[in-house]
C-alpha cells in the first residue's frame, strides 16, 4: 500500500484507532534515546495506584473502553 492510499484510509478509523496509529509512528519515529527516556519516566509511576486490577496493563483497553481482553 502507498503513503497515499494509507493516508486515504485514515479517516476511516475511529479515534481509539487513529490514536493508536499515532502512537506508532510517533514511535517509530523516536530515537532510540528518546524512546529510552521516555520509558524511564513512565517508570516512575509504575505501581503508584493501588487496588487495580492484576492484569490492568495488559487489558487497559478492556477496562478503559470495553473491548474485549486480550
Amino acid at each position: 500500500m502507498s503513503t497515499q492510499e494509507t493516508i486515504a484510509e485514515l479517516p476511516k478509523l475511529s479515534r481509539l484507532e487513529l490514536e493508536e496509529v499515532n502512537s506508532k509512528v510517533t514511535e517509530l519515529l523516536a530515537t532510540p534515546e528518546e524512546a529510552h527516556e521516555s520509558k524511564r519516566r513512565l517508570m516512575r509511576f509504575a505501581g503508584a495506584v493501588k487496588g487495580l486490577p492484576s492484569d490492568m496493563a495488559l487489558n487497559h483497553d478492556h477496562y478503559l473502553h470495553g473491548l474485549p481482553k486480550k
